[in-house]
């Protein structure tokens, strides 16, 4: 008998969360608040590549999860060359967000081209709050698309990548 109730107390403990009573001002209303973490599961939140053309433009691919974590892959003519990776802060995630609602993006074409084939062009995809965006940029692209793909330039490529070795 004694086991039994040794069982239940710790099976009663072990699967409480933790949380706690607060008051409002007024001392009227009370809410529970939670501290039980959230885990977040890890998706696809944008890829963008650099294509290659006839000259020595920088051919590369961007790879950023909505958990900030980032996979770079320098192909040709950019620096740097390989694969690496990178962890962004939340403020910069927020940044690249912010950005993506400011110019409308989801609202943007899905294809910016001309005749010239031997340019570099700039292919996204993007998922964001349920949604699903691909873009090609090749000629034509709004200012505002381009300023974006400089930012996403901007926050991952630099001397915080760190190099993945095979």
């Amino acid at each position: 008998m004694n086991w039994l109730i040794i069982i239940t107390t710790l099976t009663v403990l072990l699967s409480c969360k933790q949380s706690e009573m607060t008051t409002d001002a007024n001392n009227s209303t009370q809410k529970e608040i939670t501290t039980e973490a959230t885990p977040i599961k890890e998706a696809l939140f944008l890829t963008m590549e650099r294509t290659p053309c006839l000259g020595r433009c920088p051919n590369y691919k961007i790879t950023i999860m909505n958990t900030g974590k980032v996979s770079y892959n320098g192909k040709k003519f950019t620096e740097p060359l390989g694969q690496y990776t990178k962890m962004l802060s939340s403020k910069q995630l927020s940044k690249i967000q912010q950005k993506m609602e400011n110019i409308n993006l989801f609202e943007m074409n899905d294809k910016y081209d001309g005749r010239v084939t031997d340019i570099s062009a700039v292919s996204i995809f993007i998922v964001y709050k349920g949604h699903k965006k691909k873009i090609f940029d090749r000629y034509g692209g709004p200012k505002e698309l381009r300023e974006f793909e400089e930012l996403i330039d901007t926050i991952v490529i630099d001397d915080q990548l760190i190099e993945i070795r095979n």
